[in-house]
């Protein structure tokens, strides 16, 4: 049986910590953010999918759609909270069959390699769940509320953990089903592993970073200011 492929580009957030800027539409290198995500996808092959939205930015995101040609993406509304978000681009998903791979993946990674979107979902049609993480480069100290350091973590079991993170369409849909909504998951995967879902790990990447804060802007515009090689350029 042959499967498809679904993208759930979550760009519903309030960008607080970017000053209430919404950062999706911020222009880097003459395109937005949101459209170096879609972009990014687009030619890793995965044209079907949702892009989950406040509402007063549904109008803006379909005419990206219309321009890219993406006339397989949809526009849905966000939910107050990121992983309420994912709920309602699973729902919106509806010509998305059971096995199919979704891949969850925050519009503020404008960068994602195209490499790396297929390596997860290679990994996704595999093993049903993976997500790509990087090394833990520094040392890690857990701090106590009082400000001293209690102890030195072992960094080399740990990693950081990126998106997109994909999954098997029926998988994910029934380990939201199971989250206690009592408390706010971090990212889809602790969702899929409070499930009892093995989730694979595949390499990340650092280029993969999110745009969060005012202060990361300047790296992001030197990146891809000096990715001169059209064959290194995001999006081109």
């Amino acid at each position: 049986m042959t499967t498809d492929t679904h993208a759930i580009i979550v760009a519903a957030g309030t960008s607080q910590r970017m000053g209430g800027v919404n950062k999706i539409w911020l222009t880097f290198e003459g395109r937005s953010v949101l459209e170096w995500t879609l972009r990014r996808f687009q030619e890793a092959g995965v044209t079907q999918g949702v892009v989950v939205a406040q509402p007063n930015d549904h109008h803006q995101v379909r005419q990206l759609l219309t321009t890219l040609g993406l006339t397989r993406m949809g526009v849905t509304p966000g939910g107050a909270e990121r992983y309420l978000s994912v709920i309602q681009g699973l729902q919106a998903l509806t010509g998305a069959g059971p096995d199919d791979v979704v891949l969850i993946h925050d519009a503020a990674r404008f960068l994602v390699p195209m490499l790396l979107i297929r390596r997860v979902i290679a990994a996704a049609e595999e093993y049903g769940a993976a997500l790509p993480v990087i090394d833990v480069v520094d040392t890690v100290k857990a701090v106590g509320p009082d400000g001293l350091v209690k102890r030195t973590v072992p960094r080399h079991p740990l990693g950081l953990a990126q998106t997109p993170q994909g999954f098997k369409k029926s998988l994910i849909e029934a380990a939201y089903r199971r989250w206690d909504s009592a408390t706010v998951p971090t990212d889809d995967a602790e969702v899929a592993e409070h499930s009892g879902v093995r989730v694979r790990a595949v390499p990340g990447d650092r280029l993969n970073q999110k745009l969060t804060r005012p202060e990361d802007i300047p790296w992001f515009r030197a990146v891809l200011k000096g990715m001169t090689d059209h064959a290194d350029r995001p999006g081109v």
